[in-house]
């Protein structure tokens, strides 16, 4: 740890590395250090964090931090898991929130909290056990009622299938929890409103334009109009999960260095920014202008007047993930695109202008044309130059983590530890988006089938897991190679045996990306 830099205490939503290595990683670009509650008292998945504990580690970490940011999940219930499937109370949740106004009072507390998402999927990983067979039904179900609440459902039919069809003491456990964190949501515009918070962040998380999480926004954001300035200066609601922590991470350091960056976005393909992403309720355009405010940011006037250029790869209109059977035709739909796309970032980019690149394409990894074209030595934009770039998950989730790292990139000054930590999490950022988001995942889910006939390993199989952590170790190194000769991550290298599967399953990835402690060979 530096000396002499000043310290921000986060609470996050949970323990995975996205959550906890990414805001530490944006934390040395921008010149602080993030403490985050010891590995001991995290949680696990499925397993929570001991809350009394954290409790007691954030009201120490507070007393020397600048600012608090806080996950209400972690802090009310454990973890973001938990608060979809533990038992806890509304009552017993917020008191424990209650440590936030006490904090507020000596260090800024910025609290998020997320709005429960209904998963469209009968997998059971993050949800109830229950949800493995009835998921993708009360995912229906809610879209279903909010469009009939709404008058917009010309058949009630599949609804009243669905009502009769859904076990009642499933839907009632489920409600009851929904309308136990809607309660809290609400106990936490109340604090807001009463200044007892100095931000709140009510985050939409995996939704769509219809269903219970939109619902229940449209209600929280009622009171948001109704009690007007006192509320609205101090709430923000927008689509997003896990890149919030990053995102407030990244406004707290500009708050404290006394900048509001101005991002202009250009958009790949004129138009489609109204497009609505997957897992998103509205136009991307939206998404984005909600992200750049949420860094701490505002929309410059022109290109011409940005501290930096946002380049955003819009959603495909198939509003899917990517997949090989329809590539060719979004190939031929996009090349043009994607090339003038690339050229005028680069023309803005030999303006002297930073460049930041938003691949949302696709969720859940990096569209494989624009990657291609990116990293072919034909470019003109160097992607070694990029302040930043992301292509993860959910649009909101890549838009914030690509604002918050340009927006801290402005913080770097002549420090070369912080230019250092700059080329790390570039270099992270590109090998996990395209390097294992977009090829070595599914190429470890095959080496998993070959080795065991499943693309998953099995749970608690250790031996098995290091197998297949090899393997993806192996491949990252090829990848990072590759990058290199593009002018990616130069002068680093994948710290051996780093690869971890943080919850046992290929969905998301661990690893470490440092400075090469070999000399150069001679020439």
């Amino acid at each position: 740890m530096r000396k002499n830099l000043p310290t921000i205490a986060l609470v996050p939503l949970d323990e995975r590395p996205v959550n906890t290595r990414y805001p530490e990683m944006l934390g040395a670009i921008g010149g602080a250090t993030v403490l985050l509650p010891p590995k001991e008292i995290r949680g696990l998945g499925r397993q929570p964090a001991p809350v009394d504990a954290v409790s007691a580690w954030l009201r120490e970490a507070a007393q020397t931090a600048i600012a608090a940011i806080v996950s209400c999940e972690f802090l009310g219930c454990g973890n973001l898991i938990a608060s979809r499937i533990s038992q806890t109370s509304a009552a017993q949740i917020l008191t424990r929130l209650n440590a936030l106004p006490e904090i507020n009072a000596h260090c800024p507390v910025h609290a998020f909290s997320l709005i429960t998402r209904v998963a469209n999927s009968d997998d059971c990983v993050e949800e109830p056990t229950y949800w493995a067979d009835w998921g993708t039904k009360f995912y229906r179900y809610a879209q279903l009622t909010h469009q009939a609440e709404r008058g917009e459902l010309a058949d009630i039919a599949e609804l009243t299938m669905l009502e009769n069809t859904l076990p009642l003491d499933i839907k009632a456990d489920w409600l009851t929890r929904r309308l136990r964190n809607h309660t809290v949501s609400l106990g936490l515009l109340d604090m807001a409103a009463r200044g007892q918070l100095t931000s709140l962040r009510l985050t939409s998380d995996d939704t769509s334009p219809y269903g219970f999480p939109s619902r229940e926004r449209d209600w929280l954001r009622s009171w948001q109009k109704l009690i007007g300035p006192a509320l609205a200066s101090r709430v923000m609601m927008h689509p997003g999960a896990d890149e919030v922590g990053s995102a407030l991470l990244a406004k707290v350091l500009l708050e404290n260095a006394g900048k509001v960056p101005r991002i202009w976005p250009l958009y790949s393909m004129p138009g489609d920014e109204a497009l609505v992403a997957p897992y998103e309720d509205r136009p991307v355009r939206e998404t984005v202008e909600g992200q750049i405010a949420a860094c701490g940011c505002i929309l410059a006037g022109s290109a011409e007047t940005a501290d930096i250029i946002l380049g955003v790869a819009t959603p495909s209109p198939r509003r899917t993930d990517y997949r090989l059977d329809f590539f060719e035709s979004d190939r031929a739909e996009r090349t043009d695109a994607y090339q003038q796309f690339l050229g005028t970032l680069a023309e803005w980019s030999g303006r002297g202008i930073p460049i930041a690149l938003a691949d949302a394409a696709y969720p859940n990894g990096s569209d494989p044309l624009l990657s291609e074209l990116l990293l072919s030595e034909h470019c003109p934009l160097p992607p070694g130059q990029l302040c930043a770039y992301g292509a993860w998950n959910t649009a909101g989730n890549t838009l914030g983590v690509v604002v918050a790292q340009a927006a801290c990139t402005l913080l770097i000054g002549e420090d070369s530890e912080r230019a250092q930590a700059q080329n790390v999490f570039l270099t992270h950022r590109f090998l996990e988006d395209w390097g294992y988001q977009m090829q070595v995942r599914r190429e470890a889910r095959a080496e998993a089938v070959r080795l065991w006939g499943r693309p998953e390993p099995a749970r608690g199989d250790e031996a098995g897991l290091a197998i297949l952590c090899a393997f993806i170790e192996g491949r990252l190194r090829v990848l990072l190679a590759e990058l290199q000769r593009q002018g990616i991550g130069v002068g680093l290298t994948l710290l051996p045996g780093s690869v971890r599967l943080p919850w046992e399953r290929t969905f998301e990835v661990d690893f470490v990306v440092e400075q090469s402690r070999q000399k150069p060979l001679a020439r």
